[in-house]
C-alpha cells in the first residue's frame, strides 16, 4: 500500500512471503528523514529519547499535557544535559523544551508530585519551601512557560521534620485534592489529606483525615476520591489499605473493601470499575495476588483475573490502554505464571498480553499511556529497557509493526537503526529498481534488540531502497 510522504516522495510498504517479514519499510537512501516506526510491543520507542542522557539524578512525577509534551519531576538538576530545575518539560522526542524553565530555590530540592490543569498551568507539590526565589512551602503553580503563579498561595505543613505533598488530583471544579506527610493545610489541622481552592485557598468544607500517608490516590469521575496505602483508619473509622472520600471529603460508607496488604496504585475506568496493584494476596476474601480489578461498590469483579496466577512480587502502579488493555509495573519476575520481567500489559480480563514483550532492568514507579497506547515510564533506577539504555525514562511501542528507525545522513554515511528481536535471525535488504531486485546486504543474530545499518558510500547509488525483515 502507499503511504504519503510529506516532502512529496512515495514510500510503499508491504510484505513478502519470500521470508515471512513482520513487516517491510523501503527508504530512499539519503533523502528525507521518514517518521520512526514501531516494533515489537513493549520495545522502546526509537524515536524518544534517542541518544540523550536523561536526568541527572532520581525522576519522582509525570504528567502529559494534552499536546503530547510531558513534564518529568523529581531530584534532577539537569536533563539530556541541559543545566535546569527539579521540573522539566519535554518535547515529544523527549529533547527537552527550553521555553520552560522552574527550580527549587529554596528547601529540599524534591518535587514529587506534578499536576497540569486544564488551562495549561502546572502545579507542583514536593519537600521545598521556595520556587524561582519566592517562598512556597510544599505546594506551588507554575504558569505554561514555568514562571511562578503569583496567584495560587498554598502551604502544607507539620511539626515532623519529614514533610512533603506526594499527591495531586484535580476535579472538573478546579479544586485539588493534595495528599502526602502532613499534619496542616494552609495553617488548619489537615492530617495527609486536604483540599484546596483554584487559587489554593483551603476548603474548610473538605474534612478528610489518614492516620498515614496515602500511598494512591485517584480522582473518579463522579468527584470521589479513591485512596490507597499502609493505612488503618480514615476519618476516625477502620479502613485498612483502602477506603473512598465522597465529594465533601465524608467516607464513603458504601464502599468497603478487604484488602490484606497495601493498595498502592489506581485506574479507574470509565465504566466505574477500578484496577488496582499493591501488596495485597486478597481481595474481600478471595485469592488475588496483588493485581484485581473492583466494580464500582467496591465488590471484587470476578471477571478479572479469575483463576489467574497474578503476579509474583510487588505491584507499584497500573495504569489503563485506550484499547482496553492494563499496564502493570513492579518488582516481579513472573506475572500469571509467565516469566515477565517488572512490566507486563493484561488484556481486559486480566489474562496476559503474550505480544507485549518487556524487558525493564527496574521496577517502574509511575507510567502515562499516551492516546495511541504508547506508554511513557518512570523508575529512578531504570537503565535499560529490551537491551536499550534509558536513563530512568523511556517509551515503549503499542504493537507489533515496523522495525525501522529514522534515517540520517552524517558525514557521508547513510544509517539507520533496526529494532530486532533478540537471538533472532534478522536482515537488511536493498534494491535500486523497486519492485524486484532486492539483495541482502546485511543479516544478523544481534544479542540485543537493536543494530544499525550503515552505508558509507551512498553516493554511489542515484536511488536505493531498503527494507529489513525479523522473525515473525
Amino acid at each position: 500500500m502507499n503511504i504519503h510522504d510529506p516532502t512529496g516522495r512515495i514510500s510503499h510498504l508491504f510484505s513478502t512471503g519470500k521470508r515471512n517479514p513482520c513487516l517491510l519499510l523501503l527508504l530512499a537512501a539519503a533523502l528525507a528523514n521518514p517518521a520512526a516506526a514501531r516494533a515489537q510491543a513493549g520495545f522502546v520507542d526509537p524515536s524518544f529519547l534517542n541518544n540523550m542522557s536523561g536526568p541527572n539524578s532520581w525522576t519522582a512525577a509525570l504528567a502529559r499535557q494534552p499536546d503530547g509534551r510531558l513534564l518529568v519531576a523529581g531530584q534532577f538538576t539537569s536533563f539530556n544535559g541541559v543545566p535546569g530545575g527539579e521540573v522539566v518539560r519535554l518535547n515529544t522526542d523527549g529533547s527537552v523544551d527550553t521555553s520552560f524553565a522552574a527550580s527549587v530555590t529554596a528547601g529540599e530540592p524534591s518535587i514529587q508530585s506534578v499536576a497540569v490543569q486544564p488551562d495549561g498551568r502546572v502545579l507542583i507539590g514536593g519537600m521545598f519551601s521556595g520556587i524561582n526565589g519566592v517562598t512556597h512551602i510544599r505546594l506551588a503553580r507554575l504558569n505554561a512557560d514555568g514562571t511562578l503563579d503569583p496567584g495560587f498561595v498554598a502551604s502544607a505543613n507539620s511539626s515532623q521534620s519529614f514533610i512533603t505533598v506526594t499527591h495531586l488530583a484535580l476535579q472538573t471544579n478546579s479544586q485539588i485534592v493534595i495528599g502526602g506527610w502532613f499534619e496542616s493545610a494552609d495553617g488548619a489541622p489537615h492530617t495527609n489529606i486536604a483540599r484546596l481552592n483554584s487559587n489554593g485557598s483551603l476548603d474548610t468544607g473538605y474534612n478528610a483525615q489518614i492516620d498515614t500517608p496515602p500511598n494512591a490516590l485517584a480522582m473518579q469521575a463522579d468527584g470521589k476520591v479513591l485512596i490507597g496505602g499502609a493505612f488503618g483508619t480514615v476519618n476516625g473509622q477502620a479502613r485498612p489499605h483502602i477506603a473512598r472520600l465522597n465529594t465533601n471529603g465524608t467516607l464513603d460508607a458504601n464502599f468497603v473493601v478487604n484488602a490484606d496488604g497495601n493498595v498502592d496504585s489506581f485506574a479507574p475506568q470509565l465504566d466505574g470499575k477500578i484496577v488496582i496493584g499493591g501488596g495485597f494476596t486478597s481481595i474481600n476474601g478471595t485469592n488475588r495476588n496483588r493485581i484485581a480489578r473492583l466494580n464500582s461498590n467496591g465488590t471484587l469483579d470476578t471477571t478479572f483475573q479469575n483463576g489467574l496466577a497474578g503476579a509474583n512480587g510487588y505491584v507499584n502502579c497500573v495504569a489503563l490502554d485506550p484499547a482496553g488493555k492494563v499496564l502493570v509495573g513492579g518488582q516481579y519476575s513472573s506475572l500469571n505464571g509467565v516469566g515477565r520481567t517488572n512490566l507486563a500489559r493484561l488484556n481486559s480480563n486480566g489474562s496476559l498480553d503474550t505480544n507485549f514483550l518487556a524487558d525493564v532492568d527496574s521496577y517502574p514507579e509511575q507510567m502515562v499511556v499516551q492516546p495511541d497506547s504508547r506508554a511513557v515510564i518512570q523508575g529512578s533506577y531504570i537503565t535499560t529497557v529490551n537491551g536499550r539504555s534509558r536513563n530512568r525514562l523511556a517509551r515503549l511501542q503499542s504493537s507489533s509493526a515496523p522495525i525501522i528507525s529514522q534515517a540520517r545522513l552524517s558525514g557521508g554515511i547513510f544509517s539507520f537503526d533496526v529494532n530486532a528481536v533478540a537471538g533472532r535471525t534478522c536482515g537488511v535488504e536493498a534494491s535500486t529498481n523497486l519492485p524486484g531486485g532486492w539483495s541482502l546486504v546485511l543479516s544478523t543474530n544481534a544479542a540485543f534488540d537493536n543494530f544499525t545499518w550503515s552505508d558509507p558510500n551512498p553516493a554511489q547509488f542515484p536511488r536505493r531502497f531498503f527494507r529489513a525483515y525479523g522473525p515473525p
